[in-house]
């Protein structure tokens, strides 16, 4: 039978909302609803609502287990603030977080695809604000795909030495390397923002850029997995790079045998 518990706390005049949905034994659609008078603030990535989340809470495939899904509000707590209202099996269905069916999830996905700030020339006003209907991030997210403008710059190499060979080393990785990197790359992200949190308000900032509470949970309990698969990464790396450096093919000798 699927259990529901949720609870609320009061932070620095938002509502943090924390409802835990468990002992799911396959894919399952939830619909969890708000209860408090005031609107559902969802957690967002890239500026776009969570896959699931609606104006009145939460309505989409979870996968088997338990889950905890997190949002803010500003109305004052209460002793029920949310409701689960459904529970049906859906084994056939996608969890919501891994469909991109939508421009939203592609977004989530991918990033938008608007300039960054600081790539608006001087004297032209930066359109810092995201798409029509859509809420930024709390904080703003960077721009983690920049694209580089091919001239060198003053006192920059020119592109063929090693330091503009190091800036395009990301470019030359395979697609699910970058992918994975990409990933942990986010995670890292929103490690720091909790950590560097001196004061309520900065706190409560950083727990919305993760996606709410059980997006914290996710960052802390991968910190170690991230930390040891980068290092055997790098360690492997390493020893292929000088394997392939001191193999050295005799394509000249091979020629005239052949």
């Amino acid at each position: 039978m699927v259990t529901f518990d949720c609870r609320a706390e009061r932070v620095d005049g938002v509502t943090l909302v924390t409802a835990t949905v468990g002992d799911m034994a396959e894919p399952t659609r939830i619909t969890v609803q708000n209860c408090l008078d005031g609107p559902v603030w969802p957690p967002r990535q890239q500026g776009v609502p969570e896959a699931g989340w609606t104006e009145d809470g939460f309505d989409g495939v979870v996968g088997p287990g338990t889950h905890a899904l997190g949002y803010a509000t500003p109305a004052p707590p209460a002793d029920q603030p949310a409701a689960l209202i459904g529970a049906e099996p859906a084994p056939e269905e996608a969890p919501a977080d891994q469909r991109l069916d939508s421009e939203d999830a592609v977004v989530r996905e991918l990033g938008d695809p608007s300039p960054p700030a600081d790539a608006v020339p001087v004297g032209q006003p930066a359109q810092a604000t995201a798409p029509a209907g859509r809420q930024p991030d709390i904080p703003a997210v960077e721009w983690d795909n920049r694209r580089e403008d091919p001239r060198p710059a003053a006192g920059q190499p020119p592109a063929g030495s090693g330091a503009a060979s190091a800036r395009q080393s990301k470019q030359q990785l395979p697609d699910t390397v970058l992918q994975w990197l990409d990933t942990v790359a986010r995670r890292i992200d929103r490690a720091e923002r909790l950590d560097g949190a001196d004061s309520l308000s900065a706190a409560t900032a950083a727990v919305r850029a993760a996606g709410g509470l059980s997006g914290v949970r996710t960052v802390a309990t991968r910190a170690e997995t991230d930390e040891q698969m980068l290092r055997a990464l790098a360690r492997r790396a390493e020893r292929l790079a000088d394997r392939r450096a001191a193999a050295t093919v005799p394509t000249e000798t091979l020629s005239r045998l052949a």
